[in-house]
């Protein structure tokens, strides 16, 4: 099987995580980019390679999803744009000095990020939030939003991530926002920090635009189906599910880094 196939196929099942869970994507795309493809004898991609092809599948299936969200009133724009501006700023610079970090260093900051996130994801989240009927009255500590999302930005733009997989736990156990909004919201900032860490991959030739192309047909419909099937799922199935992604991931990562 072709390399181009064989992230057709992944291009599939990571846009559909993205929809339905708010992640961008990247957090299981990386790890499967890193092994699927030598498995089925199409070759091998290097750490920053994965890089920036993960980064411009986040661009294009988190667009997808968030406008699904959109229309399902599961998006705060005050959240979207406080949270968004930082960390595109902060993607935009961890995207472009990653070009100066070796393929090991690399994969060391996305798995001490999984770490993060999976420990989060055990910290006893709010209330149900299916009776929410106006994203934008939800409070949050806006300085604080920043600041984090600077963080994220930077992190993720290192790895070729849209950031989710850290900023989901983040916004529901540190801002304190429902789960069905941070998901839907959370597309929308991870959009908008992809879209500068794309920027940085790109003007440093750290992607390859013909395996890219595959990223980009299979994850924009399959985000679609993602969004509308997590409109009907319950909210504690959705917390289950991002916490076993992350903890898959987690220990994924390590172990190849152990391994190298």
């Amino acid at each position: 099987m072709s390399m181009f196939m064989v992230l057709l196929v992944l291009g599939l099942f990571g846009g559909f995580l993205s929809g339905l869970l708010g992640l961008g994507g990247a957090i299981i795309m990386i790890p499967l980019m890193l092994t699927v493809p030598k498995l089925l004898g199409a070759g091998a991609l290097s750490m920053k390679a994965v890089a920036g092809l993960s980064m411009i599948q986040v661009v294009f299936a988190s667009l997808s999803g968030v406008v699904r969200h959109r229309k399902n009133k599961f998006v705060s724009m005050k959240l979207l744009l406080t949270l968004g501006v930082a960390v595109a700023i902060g993607s935009g610079f961890g995207s472009t000095i990653s070009k100066y970090m070796s393929n090991k260093s690399l994969m060391i900051a996305f798995g001490v990020i999984a770490v993060v996130a999976a420990i989060m994801m055990f910290i006893p989240p709010k209330e149900d939030d299916s009776n929410i009927t106006d994203p934008d009255q939800i409070e949050f500590n806006k300085p604080l939003a920043a600041v984090l999302g600077f963080v994220i930005g930077s992190l993720a733009g290192m790895v070729g991530a849209g950031g989710g997989f850290i900023l989901v736990p983040v916004m529901i156990y540190i801002l304190k926002i429902p789960i069905r909004v941070t998901i839907g919201t959370s597309l929308g900032i991870v959009f908008i920090g992809a879209i500068m860490g794309a920027i940085g991959k790109m003007v440093t030739g750290q992607v390859d635009w013909l395996l890219a192309l595959a990223l980009i047909i299979s994850s924009i419909p399959s985000a679609q189906i993602g969004s509308m099937v997590s409109k009907r799922t319950p909210a504690l199935v959705l917390r289950y599910s991002l916490m076993l992604v992350i903890i898959f991931t987690s220990v994924e990562i390590w172990y190849k880094i152990i391994a190298r």
